[in-house]
């Protein structure tokens, strides 16, 4: 019996704030569409802070992706998913389209990373930062169908 091919591919980005997830995307996946949490967060004129905000945003996002996995169209989730909670209820949304995940991981030096976030439309807080890199999970390869690495200096 063959296997059964995957409906759709979903990227699921994954990086700090600053790590130049959004030029990576430009540069590798300029045709896909992208559910990008800082855009409807921005819509919903949201902080990222805010909690309640944030869970508005984060549900936008989630139907947003329903309606590209029900259609079959491939995208881009672009946020920082730092942890493994945080990847893993993606995923399982994911995979109840049948869709092929594979997590794009960035990762550059910290003081690049402060530089880079200076130089954002959104620049996040320092203690923000500070809060994620002490929560950060690398991303590890059995969490998806693929894992890819770029780590830059």
């Amino acid at each position: 019996m063959p296997f059964e091919q995957p409906a759709v591919q979903v990227i699921l980005m994954s990086g700090l704030p600053g790590a130049g997830k959004d030029t990576f995307i430009k540069k590798h996946y300029p045709d896909l569409p992208v559910i990008s949490l800082d855009d409807i967060r921005e819509q919903l004129n949201v902080q990222a802070t805010d909690k309640s905000g944030n869970g508005q945003a984060i549900q936008a996002a989630k139907e947003q992706a329903r309606v590209y996995l029900r259609k079959k169209q491939p995208f881009v989730w672009n946020a920082t998913n730092t942890t493994r909670q945080m990847r893993a209820q993606l995923i399982s949304l994911f995979l109840t389209y049948k869709a092929a995940v594979k997590i794009v991981y960035l990762e550059v030096p910290y003081r690049k990373l402060l530089a880079q976030n200076k130089n954002r439309e959104a620049v996040v807080p320092a203690p923000a930062i500070e809060k994620l890199v002490r929560k950060l999970e690398v991303p590890a390869l059995w969490e998806a169908h693929e894992v890819e690495y770029h780590i830059n200096d």
